[in-house]
């Protein structure tokens, strides 16, 4: 799979982004974009820092690893900044750190200090969705990295019925998700939504992580109990059952 990692994006200029943070908000500020639609307000940024959610499951680890191999083997000047939100999973922050270690040991590089958020754990729908839309829609605001990745797969085939279907339809394989997706503010790249969990195995055999990274990854969102405390996968879960159907086992 190829990996890219643009030289510069196209971007309005910080001024007039700075104007617009300053009279609206989230995306009211996208729908008043049009007063500067002409070239004059736009720039070639220099990407510098690329920006990743990380999780601590096994598709988000996997992206980061090749990010950080592709800078490493290229000699890119580009920084990784891992971002990580605490959900109704309290596990997720600590997984995914211990991925970043991994990372930053075995190809001997440094990412940016992993950022953290931590949403209220009562307000499911900021914990689930929102909180990653707001911090989204201030990191880009201020230019802290210039483009975001994320490391979402497809859904396995409709057909397929040794297993069950998930809630999330807009992961299925005929939703229309653009690999990359940007409106002069925010530049997001999605490099895995053309791909399904069977194929992110494959990937993780290609570049001999199967049993480096791929042990130190956590798909569940099983019960504390099931879990023994977040600590197992309770291979009950749909998303233990995607793991298990892609890879043929759960670590």
């Amino acid at each position: 799979m190829l990996i890219e990692i643009p030289n510069s994006i196209r971007k309005l200029k910080q001024k007039y982004i700075d104007i617009l943070y300053s009279k609206y908000k989230g995306e009211e500020v996208f729908k008043n974009m049009s007063v500067y639609d002409a070239d004059m307000f736009y720039e070639e940024r220099k990407v510098e820092t690329i920006g990743i959610w990380m999780s601590g499951g096994a598709d988000s680890s996997l992206l980061a690893y090749l990010l950080a191999k592709k800078i490493k083997d290229e000699k890119l000047d580009v920084k990784i900044q891992p971002l990580t939100v605490r959900r109704t999973r309290p596990n997720n922050p600590i997984y995914a750190g211990v991925v970043i270690d991994f990372i930053e040991e075995e190809l001997n590089i440094t990412m940016k200090d992993h950022i953290i958020y931590y949403p209220d754990k009562e307000n499911n729908y900021q914990i689930e969705i929102k909180e990653f839309w707001d911090r989204d829609d201030e990191n880009f605001s201020l230019d802290k990295f210039q483009v975001l990745y994320s490391g979402i797969t497809r859904n396995p085939p409709a057909d397929d019925i040794t297993i069950p279907k998930n809630k999330e339809r807009t992961r299925d394989e005929e939703a229309e998700r653009p690999l990359v997706s940007e409106n002069g503010i925010r530049y997001y790249m999605n490099p895995f939504f053309d791909i399904n969990k069977k194929g992110l195995a494959k990937l993780y055999e290609e570049y001999g992580m199967l049993n480096k990274l791929f042990p130190l990854t956590y798909s569940c969102e099983g019960s504390i109990k099931d879990t023994n405390g977040h600590t197992k996968h309770c291979q009950k879960c749909w998303w233990c059952q995607e793991r298990f159907w892609a890879f043929g086992r759960y670590v």
